[in-house]
């Protein structure tokens, strides 16, 4: 195990990686501002475009991965990630409200954006770590993606470091900063005139010189308080909880069969069925319930 990989917890080893649905609104955005069709790329992936408002439902971070990667197709931009993270309104997404409302430094900032995105996402951890004159930001995912998550990364990039030039206006010196992300392709040619190199599937690193971190932040522009008053849940802690939330959405759908669902979840068929069976319960069990509650909460209201 690398020094810098998180250590499985006991949730991370029974909850499959999730992810809030409402962090997809600003591709959804793009995708809608390029008169793509929007709701066919969702479809395709199970998602209505109404549950994209409920800021308490969570996905399969593996979902999140494929729909990134066919909304690049669909709007024949291979650099959409880019695009999107650097057009981020910082002050409307979830991870970052708090730290664009009230961080004072770099430091400030980055500390707290990664208390703030595990409230947001099961599937990664973020750290900040000080090497005497260097520092490095690392968002490491938990689990291996089924995918390269090329538009994920390159969209996480382009928003660090939008952050990172905010911090050191004037002093942005690029020759220092080092990025390391899965595709560099997926970035255009000499971005930023920063360094990059390749890495692997499982997040990105970006090296800066440590002083950076007592730059001040200009928050201009991101102070909104519109997310602040939002009370939003957080990742679900157990299994059962995850595959409810993964259903509820789908439960008119034709194609909840065990195949389907554990797709939906990232996992392996016979790891769902297992989970199922140690938690007492069936697939068939879980979806009874669920559309028992359902027909209950539509005839109450």
């Amino acid at each position: 195990m690398l020094i810098d990989e998180p250590i499985p917890t006991a949730s991370s080893k029974t909850t499959p990686p999730l992810v809030r649905l409402q962090l997809l609104l600003p591709f959804i955005n793009e995708l809608d501002r390029l008169r793509v069709n929007t709701d066919a790329v969702l479809l395709a992936h199970g998602i209505a475009r109404e549950s994209v408002q409920d800021s308490n439902l969570f996905i399969s971070v593996n979902i999140i991965h494929r729909f990134l990667e066919d909304a690049a197709a669909a709007a024949d931009d291979r650099f959409i990630g880019v695009h999107v993270g650097e057009r981020l309104d910082f002050s409307t997404w979830s991870p970052l409200v708090d730290a664009a409302a009230r961080a004072s430094t770099l430091a400030d900032f980055l500390t707290r954006f990664i208390l703030a995105a595990s409230k947001d996402a099961s599937s990664a951890k973020h750290s900040l770590d000080i090497k005497g004159t260097h520092t490095f930001f690392r968002e490491r995912r938990v689990s291996e993606p089924d995918i390269t998550p090329s538009q994920n990364d390159a969209f996480t990039a382009a928003y660090i470091l939008a952050i990172l030039q905010n911090a050191v206006g004037e002093h942005w010196d690029p020759k220092m900063v080092l990025l390391q992300i899965c595709t560099p392709r997926v970035l255009p040619t000499g971005y930023h005139g920063i360094q990059v190199v390749g890495g692997d599937n499982r997040g990105i690193s970006v090296r800066f010189p440590t002083v950076w971190l007592t730059h001040g932040i200009n928050r201009s522009g991101f102070m909104s308080p519109a997310m602040d008053s939002i009370k939003r849940s957080l990742p679900p802690g157990s299994f059962l909880e995850a595959l409810w939330l993964t259903l509820i959405t789908r439960l008119g759908s034709d194609e909840l069969t065990v195949d389907h669902v554990a797709r939906l979840l990232g996992l392996s068929k016979q790891t769902l069925q297992r989970r199922l069976k140690a938690s007492g319960t069936s697939l068939t069990q879980e979806l009874v319930k669920l559309k028992q509650q359902h027909a209950i909460e539509a005839l109450l209201h």
